[in-house]
Parts: structure tokens; sequence; C-alpha cells
């Protein structure tokens, strides 16, 4: 009787996972023990820790490192990613914003370069950075069936 009130009476909340659009505000759920999370406005960022919006995580899912202001900003990724000119590099730190996009449609990564060039790294370094997750790879579906379920 419970369930079916709770069910059919009782509030509702939507429910997101990793990051949430709320009004002008987004909220990146940094995964972590003490459910923080980064509200990020027109006007910056914040670390807040009872964000509005209602988290589920996947058992896969690892937390985000505690985010830092630092005078470098983003050029601090240049270290870690294998990119031939500047003109890259914007493209890639667009994609990863795109990323974090509420609702999508998401951007697609496609990354060239001869053998050795860095380019299974560089995509690690970046699902790492964006939603890191253990295990962090999976392999090929074997089915159409597996494919859609991975999707």
């Amino acid at each position: 009787m419970l369930e079916g009130v709770a069910k059919f009476e009782g509030e509702t909340h939507p429910v997101f996972s990793r990051i949430a659009a709320i009004g002008q505000t987004l909220y990146l759920d940094l995964g972590g023990e003490s459910w923080e999370a980064v509200a990020i406005t027109a006007e910056g960022w914040q670390v807040v820790s009872h964000p509005p919006a209602r988290f589920c995580r996947s058992g896969s899912m690892q937390a985000l490192p505690h985010p830092e202001r630092h005078p470098d900003g983003i050029n601090l990724l240049r270290d870690f990613v294998n990119v031939g000119s500047e003109d890259d590099f914007r493209m890639l730190v667009a994609w990863v914003l795109g990323c974090f996009h509420p609702k999508g449609p998401y951007p697609i990564l496609i990354l060239s370069g001869e053998q050795g060039s860095a380019k299974s790294t560089t995509a690690q370094t970046l699902r790492d950075l964006i939603d890191p997750a253990s295990p962090s790879t999976r392999s090929t579906p074997k089915t159409e069936q597996d494919l859609v379920i991975a999707a």
C-alpha cells in the first residue's frame, strides 16, 4: 500500500546523471561521498554541498577531482593531450565543453594521426576528465543488441 501511495500520490523529482540543468544553472555532480556538485552559471562556478538537482550514479562512476581555480585555466590541459596547432586545441576545448551540455546533441570526437601519436592516450585522458569510470574502457560489442545496450 505504501509503495502505491508513493508511486501515484507522492512528489516526483527529475533525476540526472552527472550533469543537470535547473533554470540558468548547470550542476556537475563530483561523484564523491559528500554529494558535492559544481554550480556553473554565466558569472562563474562554485562548489555547492547541497545542490537542488538529484543525481543517480552507476556502479562504475568514479569521482571527479575537487576543482581548483588556477591562473593558467584550461591551458593546463595542453601538457596532457597531443594536438597539432592552436586551432586544434581550441576545437578540443570546444568538444570538452560540448560534452557538458545537459541534453545533447553531443559532439563526436574523431582523433586522427599516425600510429604512436597518442590518440588512445588523448582519448583516455579526455574520458577521465569528463566522466571517469571503472573500468574505463569496454570491449567491442559482439552483437547489435550489445551495441544498443552499451549506447
